[in-house]
């Protein structure tokens, strides 16, 4: 695979955090499993930097809740 497979994958994993789709504990299990299982298919596969890009919506989601409690 290529860094363009990564980074769409990475882009629609945020897509389903960011529309929701996706609770913050469930984006962080599929995030975390999809790195685990890309790590095997390219060497120069990273997967703090796959991590960060499929997570990058996390702090907002989570920002928002939290001032909706408020």
């Amino acid at each position: 695979m290529t860094r363009k497979d990564f980074q769409l994958i990475a882009d629609t994993i945020d897509g389903l955090i960011e529309d929701g789709s996706l609770s913050p504990h469930e984006a962080v299990i599929v995030a975390s499993r999809f790195e685990m299982a890309l790590c095997d298919t390219n060497p120069r596969f990273d997967h703090q930097r796959f991590y960060a890009a499929a997570t990058k919506s996390l702090p907002r989601v989570e920002r928002d809740f939290q001032e909706a409690c408020s």
